[in-house]
């Protein structure tokens, strides 16, 4: 019988096993791991499902975990030993089988822009504990105002936009930079996808290998440009846009071009609330005016945002805080490793959430709409109350109440789904003289007609 589908293991084991894949028992055989002594106490592919499981249900310690999903009673120390042992090879392998997309064309039309998955890439910093081992092998920056407070690890992660499902990842261990990493998370781009980043990677070398990546997968990108950026306009097109050649200068030598690449240029004027004034936004695209019109790609480029709440939920609401417990980088490695394992696995819960609920326009949108704290809180969890108390209550309910415990839970994180916010005409004001808050006397609408100068190559468009 497959190690998935044992009796003995709880709904969070099954379910971490579910995620992990078929190919997880070929990179972590079940039967083998260095042990001392006659009887092997836990095996390395329970170390790693106890280290995902830890991730979800963060309270207490990792011998604790380890004890209540498998029986076995080791202390911290000796788990810290089999971990050191275990190394780092296995965490990346198991997460590059195990981290896939799970937005459906036919369901969640939401996470699709005609046809193409809405996906992103960014980096982020996590802080390593003060320990000789971290702050010998990683170092903590240094600045005139002294050395930081925590030494700093970098990951970058490819996300699916619409159900903040990670997709592939690299960890930045040695100081290597967010560009460095992004190119070793490109290869695991989906095929017929659409790539939204920010304007660190709006810049010609990565544009170049963007392109090529893009082009052998049948995809595209949406990108945004600094201002100071140079490119030369080849054709104005009748929307607004153009098409711009971008010159792939050599690294060693920035004066000396090695090719060119032609990309569509949009331009655009967004009203920022916050600041109360025109932003402009200058985007690079491979897709032509016929696949998507000015207006849709500066729409689509706020999607990007869906990548900062990924980071968000992970670091605040999974993690509690974006400080590792790792004692080493490789274990502090292990954490992030498992941590994204951990990310697949709720979005999939919020993805059956949604459908539970029946509403078509939140299943649609796929998992961006179901609240993250209703599946998964601090102190009141529904999916980790239910996985607690089905592991409590193994043997003692059947399989059809299990079921049917399953679907009412489910229908429960349904009901707090986020429904679509209404459009507000009118200025966020008091109409009384409260201390320092603006009064208003005649209401005025924000909200402005979109505007359009062709073939000036620009845009403005109001929200």
């Amino acid at each position: 019988m497959p190690i998935a589908q044992h009796p003995e293991n709880s709904l969070l084991v099954t379910s971490i096993l579910n995620v992990l894949g078929p190919e997880f028992h070929r990179v972590v055989p079940p039967g083998e791991g260095r042990h001392q002594g006659p009887r092997q106490k836990i095996l390395d592919w329970q170390i790693l499902v106890g280290l995902i499981a830890h991730q979800v249900h963060f309270h207490g310690c990792f011998s604790a975990r380890i004890r209540q999903l498998f029986g076995v009673s080791l202390s911290d120390s000796a788990l810290s030993q089999r971990r050191d042992r275990l190394g780092l090879e296995p965490f990346e392998s198991v997460v590059r089988h195990a981290l896939r997309p799970l937005a459906e064309t036919e369901k969640h039309g939401g996470c699709f822009f005609k046809g193409l998955r809405l996906t992103g890439i960014d980096g982020t910093q996590w802080s390593l504990l003060n320990t000789p081992q971290n702050n010998a092998q990683v170092g903590k920056r240094v600045s005139r105002c002294g050395a930081a407070a925590f030494a700093k690890v970098g990951l970058c992660t490819l996300v699916e936009l619409g159900t903040h499902a990670p997709l592939g990842a690299a960890l930045g261990l040695h100081a290597q930079s967010e560009l460095a990493l992004a190119a070793e998370v490109l290869p695991q781009l989906p095929a017929q996808s659409l790539l939204i980043l920010d304007r660190l990677y709006g810049q010609g070398p990565f544009v170049d290998r963007l392109s090529a990546v893009c082009a052998a997968r049948a995809s595209h990108f949406l990108v945004r440009v600094r201002e100071k950026i140079a490119a030369e306009a080849s054709d104005k097109l009748p929307d607004g846009s153009a098409w711009v050649e971008v010159r792939v200068c050599d690294p060693k030598k920035p004066r000396e071009v090695l090719r060119s690449i032609r990309v569509r240029e949009v331009r655009g004027r967004v009203w920022n609330r916050r600041q109360q004034q025109w932003s402009d936004v200058r985007l690079w695209t491979s897709l032509g005016p016929e696949e998507a019109t000015p207006q849709e790609l500066l729409a689509l480029y706020a999607r990007r945002w869906e990548q900062e709440i990924f980071y968000k939920e992970l670091k605040l609401q999974i993690r509690g805080s974006d400080l590792l417990a790792g004692h080493t980088p490789q274990s502090a490695a292990q954490e992030m490793l498992a941590l994204l394992v951990a990310a697949s696995l709720l979005a999939g819960e919020r993805l059956a959430a949604a459908e539970a609920g029946g509403d078509p326009a939140i299943i649609a949108a796929g998992a961006v709409r179901i609240s993250f704290g209703a599946c998964f809180g601090a102190c009141q969890s529904h999916m980790v109350a239910l996985w607690m108390v089905l592991q409590a209550g193994r043997g003692l309910l059947d399989a059809a109440t299990e079921a049917a415990l399953i679907a009412r839970v489910r229908e429960q994180i349904a009901r707090a789904a986020l429904r679509v916010r209404r459009p507000r005409s009118c200025e966020r004001k008091v109409r009384q003289p409260v201390k320092k808050w603006p009064r208003m006397f005649t209401p005025s609408s924000i909200t402005s007609p979109t505007r359009q100068r062709c073939p000036s190559f620009h845009l403005q468009i109001g929200v």
